[in-house]
């Protein structure tokens, strides 16, 4: 039993140092107030009804960037990277929203980087106590185990994620490449295609939308597969890895909290409590909630992960999206 202590707490250091890097290095989009005419083609995908991105071309409309291509794309039509005429190429899911000055920056990353990719994490909205239980996680989940400036700053494949969500790509050389027609679409479409930016020897970068890109107002929907293959894709869909996962960062502070004297739980959960702090800034959330919750939220973390291994090993439908 001391052995698995040992192995939670310094799982729990670990975890502790991927998110105080993450504060540390601050890896957010920022509004770095330059303007650019460069022409952006912006594809939006729906599932179903263009009416899904009502809200996110008001935000669009709302924007000060004019020199926009719009293309809606239904999930059920390939894209061709013949459509677009544009130096840039945004893709946007429909539940996303802009705010001003948000495609200027982006253009801005790109130039001052020379990135063939920029991915940007939207900033959640969500209703509910349901949904605060259960989407937070994705983010706190990300923030403690992966740095996300070693994107930019190494070049290998290995250090590549992404999100759907929001993809800048440079014109010339997704025309070359056509990333996003080589992939199927599933749940690691967005971390695959950053792989193979890497493995063409070109740069990629992801970073937290800081509050110039959102995710609309969501509540919990009954189902959450979707969003539980998003989760596993923090441990590269592999079933081990995401058990291991929870028996450390959930089960660990639980048989701690039992046989450790009080005095002994300082260390282990004054860490947990800075790591909740820290996440919840970096994602522009309150702290206050996320570290109420955090029982519940890990609580969810177990419903959402076991389905989706369910799903994966009796159907193999666990990362379909």
């Amino acid at each position: 039993m001391i052995i698995f202590i040992y192995t939670v707490l310094v799982f729990l250091v670990l975890r502790f140092s991927v998110t105080l890097f993450n504060f540390l290095s601050n890896p957010k989009m920022g509004n770095y107030g330059r303007k650019f005419t460069d022409r952006v083609s912006l594809i939006i995908r729906v599932e179903k009804e263009k009416s899904e991105a009502d809200e996110l071309l008001a935000s669009i409309a709302a924007q000060d960037y004019k020199h926009l291509q719009i293309i809606i794309q239904s999930g059920a039509v390939p894209f061709s990277a013949e459509e677009v005429t544009g130096d840039y190429l945004l893709f946007l899911e429909a539940n996303t929203l802009l705010k001003k000055g948000f495609i200027h920056s982006l253009i801005y990353r790109v130039k001052v980087f020379n990135l063939a990719l920029l991915s940007v994490i939207p900033t959640q909205k969500n209703t509910g106590l349901l949904a605060n239980c259960v989407y937070p996680l994705t983010d706190f989940v990300l923030l403690n185990l992966f740095p996300l400036r070693l994107v930019r700053l190494i070049n290998h494949p290995v250090f590549a994620t992404a999100s759907e969500s929001c993809l800048f790509f440079d014109a010339t050389a997704y025309r070359q490449f056509k990333w996003n027609e080589r992939v199927k679409r599933n749940a690691s479409r967005a971390v695959e295609i950053c792989k193979m930016v890497k493995q063409e020897g070109l740069k990629a970068d992801v970073l937290l939308g800081n509050r110039l890109i959102y995710l609309g107002e969501r509540q919990l929907k009954p189902d959450f597969l979707p969003f539980s293959g998003r989760l596993m894709l923090n441990f590269n869909n592999n079933v081990l890895v995401a058990v291991l996962y929870l028996i450390l960062v959930v089960a660990g502070p639980i048989v701690m909290a039992i046989e450790l004297e009080p005095a002994l739980l300082v260390l282990p959960f004054g860490l947990i409590f800075l790591s909740r702090v820290m996440t919840s800034f970096l994602s522009a959330q309150h702290p206050v909630p996320n570290i109420l919750l955090h029982p519940l939220q890990m609580l969810a973390l177990v419903l959402l992960l076991f389905s989706n291994i369910w799903n994966k090993v009796f159907s193999g439908v666990g990362d379909k999206k």
